[in-house]
């Protein structure tokens, strides 16, 4: 299972090859993961078309909620990348979080974004 953050999803809504096929296989192999995050940022910067489009997915496949199993993990990420001066922001520990703990990968153009060293980062997808 992969969960995109939302720079990949964008781009690949946007029709951008290979980051469309690399969703519509995620979509055809039902391997496609949503987190609650993404959707919240997704939707307060997409059009109208993009909302029904991205809506559509949402029917499919639905959304990872945030329990207390994640926001405690995501809290321990920002403490620790804090603690060492990294600048991590809370949605992109909560969305880490989700994946650790679920065991997704991660498909994401902001390597730097996550710097946990326990998430599965195996798309290789460069822009």
């Amino acid at each position: 299972m992969v969960l995109l953050d939302t720079n990949f999803l964008i781009v690949a809504l946007s029709g951008k090859k290979p980051y469309s096929e690399f969703l519509k296989k995620l979509i055809k192999t039902k391997q496609l993961v949503l987190s609650v995050i993404v959707v919240a940022e997704f939707l307060a910067g997409a059009s109208d078309e993009e909302e029904r489009a991205f809506n559509s997915l949402l029917r499919k496949f639905g959304a990872v909620p945030i329990d207390l199993e994640i926001s405690q993990m995501a809290a321990l990420y920002r403490k620790k990348y804090s603690k060492l001066k990294r600048k991590v922001y809370l949605p992109d520990c909560l969305i880490g979080a989700t994946c650790r703990i679920n065991g997704y990968e991660l498909a994401t153009f902001d390597r730097g974004g996550y710097p946990m060293k326990d998430l599965k980062m195996g798309v290789e997808l460069s822009r």
